[in-house]
Order: structure tokens, then sequence, then C-alpha cells
């Protein structure tokens, strides 16, 4: 049987959604759409930093979240800026 008090509980409390930058990059082939993640895997390990990434076999998302900051940290935008002269880099 239910208790009568769980009726006239209040809700959950909406949880706050911290900024995210998602970027998606797409490719020609998939030995361009490799050779870009292999450079992110290098950038990763160098900033000891990982974003979540997601990818087929010409694209390829990521998703930087603020890390519990109300804005993007200067680390991942530096990241980030890093991360778009790979992609530039492997598709010229």
């Amino acid at each position: 049987m239910n208790d009568a008090s769980d009726l006239n509980a209040a809700p959950p409390a909406p949880q706050e959604r911290l900024p995210t930058l998602n970027r998606r990059f797409d490719f020609g082939s998939y030995a361009e759409t490799r050779h870009f993640l292999d450079q992110m895997a290098d950038l990763s390990r160098r900033e000891d930093y990982y974003p979540n990434v997601s990818f087929g076999k010409t694209y390829v998302n990521i998703s930087i979240d603020a890390e519990g900051q109300a804005a993007l940290a200067e680390r991942n935008s530096s990241f980030t800026s890093e991360m778009e002269a790979l992609a530039a880099a492997g598709k010229a």
C-alpha cells in the first residue's frame, strides 16, 4: 500500500544544465577521419583531457562539457582551438 505522504511530496528540482560545446567534423574519407582521431588521441594524452567522442566512417562528433563551471573553461577553449586546427589541417 502506498503512503499518502508520497502523493504530497515536492517534485524533484530540475538539474541545471551546464554549457556544452558540441562540434561535428566531416571528412572526405575514412583515412582522413582515422588520421584526425589519431591526432586527437595524441592531443588528449598531451593535455590529459578526454572529451566525449563518437564517430562514423567520414565524421567525428566531439562534446566538451563545462566541467562544473557556468561557462566553458579556458582550458577547454584552447583544447577546442587545437582540435579545430587539427581538423582543418587534415582536410587540406
